[in-house]
């Protein structure tokens, strides 16, 4: 049985992630681990209404999204963090051994935002697991909380663990998914024999996958162009440039409507390494970000969790 972390902060953002948890749980299957920060200085009877809270919101979407029969197949477990998600999500994955993170779609400016800001601003150097990004539904997409059949994977291929997207399959529909594996290089790029070779490796591990190697100034852009092309309904990015990730999450997409920001998004991590930055902002973040590190400022204690259980 698999494990599946879903943060909870009681937004619409959040309900729309546990939902499409939902569907990946029974899919897998998985147990579901609602995971909640408490703000400082929380009692005793604080924390006993919170767990209520995640109780109550996780009972209520499994038997209005699911049948009654389906939603008594998931399992699921409360944690409340004494310290900010982005502080001790890593402990929770390694605790918990989970094999996947579950959030709602969260847009933030790389300019404004603090060091121990939004979880998906500390990705992917931080977390040593898949995560799974849920946009908000769109009607002119498939329902929302539908597993997808077309996929797109991309990101730098030469430096992921091919190993990783056999598991890939597992977060599509049962009867199977198209895969189209794309990797972008500058124009001014030489030497592509070894782009070559790490696509067809990864490939290998995905047989009824396409290989798309593309000329690309912004891979950003050309990717999500991509996927409208496509009409993916899954993208996953397998990149080391966190900065690259934070520019995917900046709010000013939303006046184009890009497409990126209307499918769910998997970042697989590539790298626990430092990485590089694009602009003055996010060279400003990695700094106090490092600080924080090197400071090893308290996290929750390592090990599995013994967690609040409801079935």
């Amino acid at each position: 049985m698999q494990t599946l972390l879903v943060p909870i902060d009681f937004t619409a953002a959040a309900e729309n992630a546990l939902g499409y948890a939902n569907k990946l749980a029974l899919r897998l299957p998985a147990e579901i681990v609602l995971v909640h920060s408490c703000p400082p200085g929380t009692g005793a009877e604080g924390r006993a209404a919170l767990l209520r809270q995640l109780q109550a919101l996780a009972e209520r979407l499994r038997y209005q999204q699911l049948t009654r029969q389906s939603g008594r197949r998931i399992t699921y477990h409360y944690h409340l963090l004494a310290e900010p998600l982005a502080q001790g999500l890593e402990v929770l994955v390694n605790g918990y051994c989970a094999s996947l993170v579950v959030l709602g779609l969260t847009l933030m400016d790389c300019a404004t935002a603090t060091a121990e800001g939004t979880t998906p601003m500390l990705l992917p150097e931080h977390v040593s697991c898949p995560v799974l990004v849920v946009p908000p539904g769109r009607h002119e997409l498939p329902s929302r909380h539908e597993l997808p059949s077309r996929v797109v994977v991309s990101g730098d291929f030469t430096h992921l663990d091919a190993r990783r997207l056999p598991f890939l399959t597992q977060l599509t529909r049962p009867a199977g998914a198209h895969f189209d594996l794309v990797q972008f290089y500058a124009p001014t790029h030489v030497g592509l024999a070894p782009l070559k070779k790490a696509l067809m490796e990864a490939r290998a591990h995905l047989p009824e996958a396409t290989g798309h190697l593309l000329p690309e100034e912004d891979a950003l852009e050309g990717l999500s162009d991509f996927c409208a092309q496509q009409a993916a309904q899954l993208l996953v990015l397998a990149t080391a440039d966190g900065c690259l990730v934070r520019r995917f999450f900046h709010p000013h997409y939303t006046k184009t409507n890009a497409y990126h920001l209307r499918i769910p998004l998997v970042l697989l991590p590539t790298s626990q390494l430092p990485t590089e930055t694009c602009c003055a902002q996010c060279h400003l973040r990695q700094a106090a970000e490092s600080r924080r590190l090197t400071q090893g400022m308290p996290l929750a204690a390592a090990g599995r969790f013994t967690p609040v259980t409801a079935g």
